[in-house]
């Protein structure tokens, strides 16, 4: 099967973000798993258990990759079925991804909380421009 440039580049994009969340969320895996073994995760009062700091904002970042970028797969999918995907989706996928991983480098590093929120914004603000360019594409396509 041959595909266009553009939309190779956007396959290329989802599954750039798709290996982005599995390396942090087996990083997860190993970080429990490691602080399991050496005693660093503890039950608390509520009987759940606890993990060092680091673990928990490693765990916060995972969870965050499945908000916006659920929006992000659902678009790219919705442009490739419906025509829309051309090559300015594609380097807006790519512009995604890149602040994605921006987002989860201050997420688990440095944590700094207006870093993060930029990150977070340019990518769900490019998130919405993908939607705007479908919802355009459809409503210029000639009535059946």
């Amino acid at each position: 099967m041959v595909f266009p440039a553009a939309h190779l580049s956007l396959f290329y994009a989802m599954i750039a973000q798709a290996v982005v969340v599995l390396i942090l969320l087996f990083s997860l895996g190993v970080g429990r798993y490691l602080a399991a073994s050496k005693g660093r995760a503890k039950r608390g009062p509520d009987g759940k258990i606890v993990f060092p700091e680091k673990l928990v904002q490693l765990s916060d970042c995972v969870n965050n990759q499945f908000q916006v970028p659920s929006l992000f797969f659902v678009a790219a999918l919705v442009a490739l079925h419906s025509g829309a995907a051309g090559p300015v989706f594609a380097i807006l996928a790519w512009v995604f991804v890149a602040f994605r991983v921006i987002h989860a480098v201050i997420f688990v590093t440095t944590n700094t909380i207006l870093h993060r929120f930029l990150a977070f914004v340019v990518g769900a603000l490019t998130v919405l421009v993908m939607w705007a360019l479908i919802l355009t594409h459809l409503l210029t396509l000639p009535a059946a």
